[in-house]
């Protein structure tokens, strides 16, 4: 019975295998870069005096489209987030659509 697993296996390991074809991985796509942020085509951001968005070459450019989000203190906060605005306790700012920030008295405790 030994003998014949023995020689199974000289068989198996002799017999002659066929080329396999590398494959080769897709190119990962390009991301842009803002502040320490890493951003995928498409994204929107007002990333200098206007939104921009993010080409598949991995640049900004400029766009009529809104934007996705707001950045402060190297943080991105979506359309729509709040936060307390530095130094102040009356005080909250909002993230507009075109990537700026506006400020509201905060809301008081009832």
């Amino acid at each position: 019975m030994f003998r014949k697993l023995i020689l199974a296996a000289i068989v198996a390991a002799s017999t002659p295998s066929f080329a396999q074809t590398t494959v080769t991985p897709d190119a990962p796509a390009a991301r842009c870069l803002l502040a320490s942020k890493s951003f995928s085509p498409g994204a929107t951001i007002r990333a200098s005096s206007a939104v921009n968005v993010c080409g598949a070459d991995g640049n900004w450019t400029l766009t009529e489209q809104t934007s996705s989000g707001c950045f402060f203190a190297d943080a991105f906060y979506s359309v729509g987030s709040t936060s307390a605005v530095s130094g102040s306790k009356t005080l909250t700012a909002t993230c507009n659509a075109d990537g700026t920030w506006s400020t509201a008295a905060a809301a008081t405790a009832g």
